[in-house]
């Protein structure tokens, strides 16, 4: 209360008045104090000095009030552009980190779609993939390999209606092998390529029996037109299927009946009769190829 009143235009006045009504206080005592009343006159003009002086105070103290209000709101002004820079810088600041977290966000999208990509490619899954697929071979190629041993045990089982102890005797012991080799097959000891050699190999002494079986029904023949039968009977034996057996039966027959190597003209007449019929039953093999659809 008593600042706000300080601080008002009435201390101006006050100022101001007691000032001036002081001064004709003391006018009016110096030159009329005759004139003046009684109780006027016996009252001294300091009072009225004493008045203006405390009013002059108060007006000092206004001005000093305001000065340092000036200061104090200079003051304000300055601590509340600071806190409008700090403001701004603070704005700026958070905007740049809305950036950053938006360019961080789409690195982590990013970074989440690589590993999602990594974890369908990760080697954990790969090599399942892998070992499955190996799985799948190897049950592929004993299967093959077992496809192998049955169709020579069925050309075994051919060979088994042999009368010659000897060559009996010779497809028991072969048979025996495509038992050991299904064997090492089911134990998975032998590599697949030392499996195809024992089975070449005795796919190879197979068709020596078979060579050895007809050319010993041959020797024991008689007539003539059955060297055809004979020959026939051989391209059965061996799968007439399979081109390469035909090929091999029908060198055979040329070794064996070729005139070249007889020295008596009987036998090279014989021979030739032999090497003829073999070459017609050569082409009668041929000519049945073709004629299948």
């Amino acid at each position: 209360m008593l600042y706000r009143f300080i601080t008002s235009g009435y201390t101006d006045a006050l100022a101001y008045i007691s000032a001036l009504s002081a001064a004709l206080w003391i006018f009016a005592a110096w030159q009329y104090a005759s004139l003046m009343p009684g109780y006027l006159a016996a009252v001294p003009p300091a009072y009225g000095l004493v008045v203006a002086a405390f009013a002059g105070a108060l007006l000092i103290c206004k001005y000093i009030c305001l000065e340092g209000n000036a200061e104090a709101i200079s003051q304000l002004n300055a601590e509340k552009s600071m806190l409008e820079a700090f403001v701004k810088g603070r704005d700026l600041a958070l905007s740049e980190m809305k950036h950053k977290s938006a360019a961080l966000n789409s690195e982590i999208s990013v970074l989440r779609n690589k590993i999602v990509v990594l974890e369908e490619n990760s080697p954990d899954k790969q090599l399942t993939e892998l070992r499955t697929k190996l799985r799948a071979a190897e049950e592929d190629k004993k299967s093959a390999l077992s496809v192998l041993v049955k169709s020579l045990l069925a050309r075994i089982n051919v060979l088994m209606v042999i009368k010659d102890p000897q060559l009996l005797f010779s497809a028991d012991v072969l048979r025996q092998e495509v038992g050991l080799v299904e064997n090492e097959l089911k134990r998975g000891d032998l590599t697949y390529y030392e499996l195809c050699l024992k089975m070449v190999d005795i796919s190879a002494k197979i068709n020596e029996l078979n060579e050895i079986n007809l050319f010993s029904a041959f020797e024991q023949t008689e007539k003539p037109d059955s060297v055809a039968e004979t020959w026939l009977h051989f391209i059965q034996t061996n799968d007439s299927s399979d081109p390469a057996a035909v090929e091999r039966a029908f060198k055979f027959f040329k070794v064996a009946f070729h005139p070249d190597k007889f020295t008596s003209e009987s036998q090279k007449v014989e021979a030739t009769r032999y090497f003829q019929h073999s070459v017609n039953a050569y082409n009668s093999v041929k000519r049945m190829e073709n004629a299948v659809p």
